[in-house]
């Protein structure tokens, strides 16, 4: 194996492991976003030119309880990112993902629970449609639950993407204060939410997202090739609470380390593992886009599990 290089960005993790549902000690569960995302104009690397990123992105979570101690999880995750990837007679281009969340959460004791899951993917342009672009990620989590305010996760998630294989280690925590003002949900390195309830209606927060994943493309420009895309967002935002199921949230930040880098199809490396490539002599084809402030635009459903106090912990 040859010697690991670090990489400019921090790290690289699917961009839905934090949707990952698992055991739990909050008091509900999001069954449902829908999000816009657009950045605003950043700079190309050695171009004199500006351009932005437009992201759209549903998520959709049913979890199906077969008793007190064990549910079937079922979710469904798109994305679709409109970027220009310079130099190409066609820079721009539309990056498409769909994705299945197939698992079981099982919970062994009042303290102890688990959850796994099975993660097909395809991630492309769709030129070919779905013959190019499958990959296959699967997740195993453990949960601890110390009382009805705090929880810990451990795990890991392994993925078979276009530059071979990545794996993440999991460390969830999930703390609420006993005002039930302040929430924090944890689920490095992908997630991080830190929430302040300032009315019966209204919150604010502090949100990272470490976003990553590839995509298989064929296009004038690139007509064998695959595209890395790394960006690790920093929100500040403010939520809504139309009703007690349904919130909307206004987000402003800035993507830092952000990058889509272009790559030859048979062009792969030894094993990524949290950012670090082993075996990386890959050489990246186009220019770099630089970062910048973005905001996005997010609407979610939330299940309350206070009305069905039988679900699974």
């Amino acid at each position: 194996m040859k010697v690991p290089r670090p990489h400019r960005y921090v790290l690289i993790c699917c961009c839905w492991l934090g949707l990952i549902p698992f055991g739990r000690a909050q008091e509900y569960l999001d069954l449902a976003s829908v999000s816009y995302t657009t950045s605003f104009n950043s700079n190309v690397l050695d171009e004199d030119r500006d351009t932005s990123i437009q992201e759209w992105s549903l998520n959709l979570d049913l979890p199906l309880v077969l008793n007190e101690d064990t549910a079937l999880l079922f979710g469904l995750s798109s994305n679709k990112i409109g970027v220009e990837l310079i130099p190409s007679p066609e820079p721009d281009t539309d990056l498409y993902s769909i994705s299945l969340r197939l698992g079981v959460n099982h919970v062994f004791s009042e303290r102890w629970s688990a959850t796994f899951l099975l993660i097909p993917k395809v991630a492309s342009d769709f030129t070919s449609g779905f013959r190019k672009g499958n990959q296959i990620g699967a997740v195993a989590l453990l949960t601890s639950k110390r009382d009805v305010r705090l929880k810990y996760s451990y795990g890991l998630y392994a993925n078979k993407e276009e530059f071979g294989l990545l794996l993440v280690p999991i460390l969830g925590v999930y703390y609420k204060s006993p005002d039930d003002r302040f929430e924090a949900d944890v689920f490095a390195p992908a997630r991080i939410d830190l929430n302040y309830r300032l009315g019966e209606r209204t919150s604010t927060g502090l949100r990272f997202d470490g976003l990553g994943t590839s995509f298989s493309i064929q296009n004038p420009g690139y007509p064998d090739h695959y595209v890395t895309r790394v960006s690790n967002d920093l929100y500040a935002y403010g939520q809504y609470d139309l009703t007690p199921s349904i919130l909307l949230r206004a987000k402003l930040g800035y993507a830092f380390f952000r990058n889509f880098k272009v790559y030859e199809n048979d062009e792969k490396i030894d094993l990524s593992l949290v950012g670090i490539f082993f075996g990386d002599e890959r050489e990246i084809l186009n220019q770099d886009i630089r970062d910048s402030f973005q905001f996005k635009l997010e609407m979610v459903y939330r299940f309350n599990f206070k009305s069905d106090p039988k679900l699974p912990q």
